[in-house]
């Protein structure tokens, strides 16, 4: 361990030196890249030991941050060279960031030994899913036979009954973060569902102090079950489609189109669209806070916490940068930044999102977009249809997601990509072509869609859809005195806490922290389901033998992720003497 921080120490000094001449020149990032290449190395031989997977993720996001940094750092240096300018503000950015990383992982390093400061030094905080399996656990012992409610205690009875409404709290702030950035329609049902669940948490825990017949005990915690789930199912749809709009969203409301609007429209047109980019920002963030729960491995997770990471530091530089400057060379290389940051996210998700759930998804928003239109036409709806539509075709494009399809999967497929690309072809000459004529083609694109999803082999984790399922969103503010103002929602810091982040915790502190006791380690890999009695019984059973199996894999993907990262360093390093030999 001394030897790794002596290494860090001098990736630090090589960052802080004073020569205004050397600093930002290729030769300084050569050296630094080789002095980082070290403390890598270093690193890799060191996951092979005893880590605690908090300080691992840590290390491997901080690892990915600086080697993004150092890439734009070179294409700085490089666009300078070509123009003959200094862009000092793109140094500073990169350089702040690297300087970040370095310390962030020295101090998980420092504090890996205490496990209390390795949580705090977390990356995220307790995941939805993992909260929700222990509540759903916790739960289970209060629905057991009778006869086991002698194993639990009248006294340790009500104990738990506590930490479940604490737990409950803690739910319920992540549910209403969520909550905030979805679709207007979800937004609404979401509000209606936390409500009920904190007026069943509320029964439940009277009949926990009143000392009421067990049965009644049971049915109350049954219904909390209920509730949670119907919760759970809920925030999963829409989860799925509020990917569809944050994609879509990224295109529309691209930063180039900022640029251009800055120099034609009126200061309130250019605040709405930097509102909405925002907004856009924050849906990605919390997509992607949920999609590292269900990533398959560490590299996809680092991947998806490293595209947070970048997209955290760029909401606080990217739009003052084209405030200051809309043609300066400073605001088009982060924009170049952020462009590869979005390839890389939607990549990613791509490869978490279950394909038939993904296209189960679409097929119920093309349905109720088809019975809108045909009571009222509007070519705008059906263009956002279309644009939905191609994601669905990048989707399957990585070959991953098509492993699914069974023997006709791809004729389907080629016939979806005919029949979208007929309407967006119609879609184009809208205003020659009869409004129903185009419905048709619609129709015939979601009969196409019906059938390629009738190929796509069904996950067995995954509940029957029905693509006519209505919401019911019936909401109050306030439902039997109970209200969701009571919750405290705790805003997300991935990496960088920046001044926006400093600036909302004030007035944000969050009311609860996570009680560990009644955190239990659980699989993630899909979505909780209610479980089958034989599913319950072997669960406990094969605990122990499926932690075993989770840490070695662990331990294997950290190091491959490691290499894949000292891959991309000695890339780099190998450019860059190249590119100094040459001068």
């Amino acid at each position: 361990m001394q030897l790794l921080s002596e290494k860090l120490n001098a990736c630090l000094c090589t960052l802080n030196r004073n020569d205004s001449t050397y600093v930002g020149d290729i030769t300084w990032l050569n050296d630094f890249c080789a002095e980082f290449l070290a403390f890598s190395n270093t690193m890799q031989k060191l996951i092979g030991q005893e880590m605690e997977q908090g300080v691992l993720d840590v290390v491997c996001l901080c690892l990915m941050q600086i080697v993004i940094c150092i890439r734009h750092l070179e294409s700085t240096i490089q666009t300078e060279s070509t123009s003959k300018t200094r862009i000092q503000a793109s140094h500073q950015h990169f350089i702040d960031r690297i300087m970040v990383c370095l310390r962030r992982m020295s101090d998980a390093l420092d504090q890996s030994k205490n496990q209390e400061a390795a949580q705090q030094n977390s990356l995220e905080a307790v995941s939805f899913q993992s909260v929700l399996d222990s509540l759903l656990d916790a739960l289970t012992d209060f629905v057991e036979p009778q006869q086991d409610k002698c194993r639990i205690g009248e006294q340790n009875m009500h104990t738990r009954a506590k930490h479940i409404k604490s737990d409950i709290d803690l739910l319920l702030g992540q549910a209403l973060s969520f909550a905030n950035v979805a679709l207007q329609q979800d937004k609404k049902a979401l509000s209606a569902l936390c409500q009920k669940v904190m007026r069943d948490c509320s029964a439940f825990q009277n009949e926990c102090q009143s000392k009421t017949n067990y049965c009644h005990q049971k049915l109350r915690a049954m219904t909390l079950q209920h509730a949670l789930h119907q919760l759970d199912d809920h925030i999963n749809d829409a989860l799925l489609r509020l990917v569809f709009t944050c994609f879509m969203d990224f295109q529309k409301i691209s930063v180039d189109k900022i640029r251009n609007i800055m120099r034609t429209e009126s200061d309130a047109t250019i605040d709405e669209y930097i509102a909405d980019f925002d907004v856009n920002l924050d849906r990605a963030t919390q997509i992607g806070i949920f999609a590292i729960v269900y990533a398959p491995g560490l590299k996809i997770k680092t991947m998806v916490r490293s595209c947070l990471a970048s997209f955290e530091y760029l909401d606080t530089s990217l739009i003052p940068s084209l405030q200051t400057n809309a043609s300066d060379l400073h605001s088009e290389l982060l924009e170049q930044h952020f462009k590869e940051e979005i390839s890389k996210y939607k990549t990613a998700l791509h490869e978490i999102i279950e394909s038939r759930a993904f296209v189960a998804c679409y097929l119920q928003i093309l349905t109720t977009g088809i019975i809108a239109s045909e009571k009222q036409f509007d070519k705008l709806h059906l263009d956002d249809l279309v644009h939905m539509g191609f994601i669905v075709l990048e989707h399957f494009q990585l070959e991953i997601n098509q492993k699914d399809w069974l023997p006709h999967g791809r004729e389907c497929f080629e016939n979806f990509i005919r029949i979208l690309r007929e309407c967006k072809a119609i879609l184009s000459c809208a205003s020659q072509v009869q409004t129903e004529r185009i419905l048709k083609r619609f129709k015939i694109l979601r009969t196409i869609l019906r059938k390629f999803y009738s190929t796509i082999s069904a996950n067995e984790n995954e509940p029957e859809r029905n693509e006519k399922t209505v919401i019911e969103e019936t909401t109050d503010d306030t439902i039997e005195g109970i209200s969701t103002d009571q919750i405290c929602t705790q805003p997300s810091i991935i990496l960088y806490e920046t001044r926006k982040d400093r600036c909302n915790n004030i007035g944000n502190r969050p009311a609860l922290k996570a009680n560990p006791a009644t955190l239990k380690s659980k699989p993630v890999g899909g979505v909780r389901r209610k479980q089958s009695l034989r599913t319950t019984m072997f669960k406990r059973h094969n605990c122990a033998q499926s932690n075993n199996l989770q840490n070695t894999i662990s331990n294997q993907s950290a190091s491959l992720e490691i290499t894949g990262i000292l891959d991309q360093l000695t890339c780099l390093s190998s450019t860059l003497t190249h590119n100094l030999t040459r001068k």
